[in-house]
């Protein structure tokens, strides 16, 4: 039953993941479900989501979590950055639909303390606590 309330609390941040993926889907994606303890996602890579992150407005990504959707380029970088993403699965659950605005409010938050606004977010600090990128988060500006 908890866990039935945790996929209809995050259903709407889920229900935009759905929706690009279906635009992906003429491109022929690889999906499978990925599961580590109690959080799973359906997961996605290649075809048009490959490019897609590549070229993100928002800067390139190897992955990304919408709801209980994640996307990657390819297999190689699901399995490097899986764990993390499915950490931020777990923050939407437990966020639902509040997950972005707060995402972008501690962002600006650390940006106000004359911190990154991705680095040093709080949900990402947690997530990269999580799979084998964890050893790559290096302390630059």
């Amino acid at each position: 039953m908890v866990k039935l309330l945790k996929y209809l609390w995050a259903l709407p941040i889920t229900v935009l993941g759905l929706l690009l993926l279906l635009l992906a889907l003429p491109s022929r994606p690889h999906v499978a479900r990925l599961r580590i303890g109690q959080t799973s996602a359906l997961c996605a890579w290649g075809g048009w989501l490959s490019s897609w992150l590549r070229k993100h407005p928002l800067g390139a990504m190897s992955a990304a979590s919408i709801g209980h959707v994640v996307i990657a380029r390819n297999a190689r970088q699901l399995c490097w950055s899986g764990a993390h993403e499915l950490e931020h699965v777990r923050q939407t659950e437990l966020w639902g639909i509040f997950m972005p605005f707060a995402y972008v409010l501690n962002g600006l938050w650390q940006l106000v303390r004359g911190k990154r606004f991705y680095r040093d977010n709080y949900f990402e600090v947690a997530a990269y606590r999580f799979g084998p990128e964890r050893f790559d988060r290096r302390d630059k500006r």
